[in-house]
């Protein structure tokens, strides 16, 4: 898919926006690497730094080991233990190089190994030092075990996904994960300028249950707002209909309808004009009260013909409405790929083996494209720990033991 980072051949040349700062990532699995990733895009040297021998355990979910793939670009790879003495030292010495520190061990890891904030900030005051975990350093879930799939249980999320009388349903993607890593970086982003006028660094406690707070602030809301919380309502909205998924005869669909207007566009349409004749669906009020009946006719219809002939006719109206694709379809939408929206890495190093992964959002203010695919384990330990003590500096296997 050479074609795919096409689009930024013509982009002026640049660093990313954060070209110069340096990270020091002792994250693994998927929130804190999303986090770093990001950051490596917008032009940061980020420094991972792995267990001798086994590395970032995300390596060996798999095959094929795509969360390691797509949340490990523009990084290099340093092998360090950090039960040793040797390796807590180079993890000070890279910190005193450093403008941030991203980690996401269990609240209360870093502590033990004496590598926590208040330690570190006595080396480098200036850095911003970020931990990101599930449910956050304080409060009393803080010591918890918890991943995506916990995270999303006991947020709510999984409470209000999924069909009405069907199993709860966690979301389609690691949403805990990735808008945790967001929440990071824009907490860091704020941080990085808030030095330039301080000059003092900060500690960020990122919890991925407050992140998913902010991605259910309207069930909330509505809940705190009137006691009483959203029914599971599957593809639909709790708030206004029709607006959910719909069978063509060939295949689902999307459609809403959000007001007045868009409802006589929709019964503009030949077949659904009778609806104009059922009093219970004069109002939009009346259409969210009446949905099951409402929703039954309109099924019907829509199940007479195929997907693109509603489609068609529902666009020529301006009604919002689209096809449900598949992934096979979304990896070769014109839209995509004339966007730019996914792009080429190699994985393993050297290996010639090319993987599409999802591109850079944030393009705009990123490097023009990857400059390191993610990196085998170690891959980078001597050049990064000559760049430290200067060449000729030997890296050993268990701390790497400085010469």
């Amino acid at each position: 898919m050479d074609t795919i980072n096409s689009q930024n051949d013509a982009r002026t040349e640049h660093k990313g926006a954060l070209s110069g700062i340096r990270v020091i990532d002792v994250s693994r699995a998927l929130a804190g690497p999303y986090s770093t990733m990001l950051m490596g895009d917008l032009g940061a040297d980020i420094i991972k730094l792995e267990m001798p021998g086994t590395g970032d355990e995300s390596r060996y979910w798999g095959p094929p080991f795509a969360t390691y793939m797509s949340s490990n670009r523009n990084k290099r790879s340093v092998e360090v233990d950090l039960h040793t003495a040797e390796g807590r030292q180079i993890f000070f010495d890279l910190v005193k190089t450093a403008d941030i520190v991203v980690e996401n061990f269990r609240p209360g890891t870093m502590k033990r190994f004496g590598l926590d904030y208040e330690t570190v900030a006595k080396i480098k005051p200036d850095i911003i030092y970020c931990s990101i975990s599930a449910y956050g350093q304080t409060g009393p879930m803080a010591h918890r075990p918890g991943i995506d799939l916990m995270v999303q249980a006991v947020s709510g999320l999984m409470s209000q996904t999924g069909e009405k009388d069907g199993r709860a349903m966690k979301a389609g993607g690691p949403i805990a994960d990735i808008v945790g890593g967001f929440s990071a970086v824009v907490s860091i982003m704020a941080t990085l300028m808030e030095r330039r006028e301080t000059g003092k660094g900060r500690y960020i406690d990122i919890a991925m249950l407050d992140a998913l707070m902010m991605v259910l602030n309207q069930q909330i809301v509505t809940y705190t707002a009137t006691g009483k919380p959203y029914a599971r309502v599957g593809n639909a909205h709790p708030l206004m209909a029709p607006y959910e998924s719909f069978p063509g005869s060939d295949r689902e669909f999307v459609m809403a309808v959000t007001n007045e207007k868009a409802w006589k566009a929709f019964i503009s349409i030949p077949e659904f004009a009778f609806l104009d004749d059922v009093p219970e669906f004069k109002k939009q009020v009346d259409r969210n009260i009446n949905r099951v009946k409402m929703l039954e006719m309109i099924y019907a219809v829509f199940k007479t013909k195929p997907a693109d002939h509603w489609l068609a006719e529902l666009d020529k109206r301006g009604i919002p409405s689209e096809p449900i694709l598949t992934l096979p379809e979304v990896v070769t939408m014109p839209h995509i790929l004339e966007r730019g929206s996914l792009m080429e890495i190699e994985y393993p190093p050297g290996s010639g083996d090319k993987v599409t992964i999802p591109g850079m959002p944030w393009k705009d203010v990123a490097a023009p494209r990857v400059r390191r695919d993610p990196p085998g384990l170690g891959q980078h330990t001597q050049e990064v720990l000559e760049e430290l003590y200067g060449p000729g500096y030997s890296a050993r296997s268990a701390g790497h033991n400085p010469v």
